[in-house]
């Protein structure tokens, strides 16, 4: 079978993960890039390929080569709903790196795209809910869990970056909720199966700080089926800290906490305290192996990460876009839409109610 050529639009940092994968898969060749950079279209032997291999913008690559099976956009998160349009307007299959948009409304834009073009695949870049450690909680809550109900969940992510965020992100006013945060809203709505239906947030630049973006955020959460969005004794809660300018000994745990043990991530295992009385006062410890859980989402092959997305993509558009990517773009929009939610919340106050976002699109 022939390989299914791909063009990046951006060539920054994102794009050379994408690059590397994108030459590892067995499904793809890169064929082009796209940038509005010309030092560094004219410096295309660096990226292994020829001269005339760099463009511009996406119109000038389908009318020199034609339309390409696949485009990934890794450029600055303020470009995606229009680079996206313009990419599905020619019939090209999309990877666009997260956030997904800047606004709720941009993203709305891209998830009506999707629908409008069914054919097409679509899928956003969140490659951490396929990080070995994500998917053995998906695998353990989904399809191993014999813990009882999980209550609640408390997770925390702190690094410190410097002085200053370098790159795009440094002109990110809501800077960790609008990259970083993401990720982890789509791991807990990954690995749980559930929407995140109500959020209470607090982003803030710290006292110490010389970060002109807010760079920390305390958020609480609630997660629950469609069934019971408005259930709230059937919520699973959640307790979220992340932080790009963390002092001290860094904070990073993922704890969670069920009728009949608790589970904790252990980076390639899971640590497991399993309840020996009715109170969970003692406990036996146990573990969850990368070989419990199997390949990350039985896909048969050793992928993670970015490549797992690549499988996925290549499959759907196998398929005719019948057999989407998880991060479809419908789906990737209930993650991204906590974000500006939790923006929402930190500004005014309030909880926000996270499904009047996609109220109207029929993805509920």
């Amino acid at each position: 079978m022939a390989k299914k050529s791909t063009v990046i639009v951006g060539m920054g940092s994102h794009a050379t993960g994408w690059r590397r994968n994108i030459l590892a898969h067995p499904d793809f060749e890169l064929t082009g890039i796209v940038d509005t950079d010309t030092e560094l279209l004219e410096n295309m032997h660096l990226f292994g390929l020829e001269d005339d291999d760099g463009f511009i913008n996406i119109d000038d690559y389908v009318m020199d080569k034609g339309v390409p099976d696949l485009a990934v956009i890794a450029t600055p998160i303020y470009t995606h709903h229009v680079l996206v349009k313009e990419a599905m307007d020619h019939g090209i299959n999309v990877i666009c790196e997260k956030n997904m948009a800047s606004t709720i409304y941009q993203g709305r834009q891209m998830v009506q795209l999707a629908l409008d073009y069914p054919d097409l695949t679509t899928a956003i870049g969140h490659q951490y809910r396929f990080f070995t450690r994500n998917w053995l909680l998906k695998a353990f809550l989904q399809e191993h869990n014999d813990l009882g109900d999980l209550a609640y969940m408390r997770l925390a992510s702190a690094g410190n970056w410097g002085e200053k965020r370098r790159g795009w992100r440094r002109w990110l006013q809501e800077v960790y909720l609008e990259d970083m945060a993401p990720h982890h809203f789509d791991i807990l709505r990954y690995i749980t199966g559930l929407d995140i239906v109500q959020v209470k947030a607090d982003t803030f630049i710290p006292r110490y700080s010389h970060w002109q973006g807010s760079s920390t955020v305390f958020a609480n959460l609630a997660l629950a089926h469609p069934d019971d969005y408005n259930h709230r004794s059937n919520w699973i809660w959640a307790q979220y800290y992340g932080d790009w300018q963390a002092r001290g000994p860094k904070k990073n745990y993922f704890d969670l906490y069920f009728e009949k043990g608790h589970v904790q991530e252990g980076g390639s295992w899971l640590n497991i305290a399993r309840y020996t009385d009715e109170d969970g006062n003692k406990w036996e410890e146990d573990g969850f192996l990368a070989m419990d859980a199997g390949d990350i989402e039985h896909m048969g092959t050793d992928y993670q990460s970015q490549m797992i997305i690549l499988e996925q993509v290549s499959r759907s558009i196998d398929s005719g876009g019948k057999n989407q990517p998880l991060n479809r773009f419908t789906d990737i929009f209930k993650s991204f839409a906590v974000s500006m939610c939790a923006i929402e919340s930190s500004r005014t106050g309030k909880a926000v109610w996270v499904p009047d976002t996609w109220k109207g699109l029929g993805i509920e």
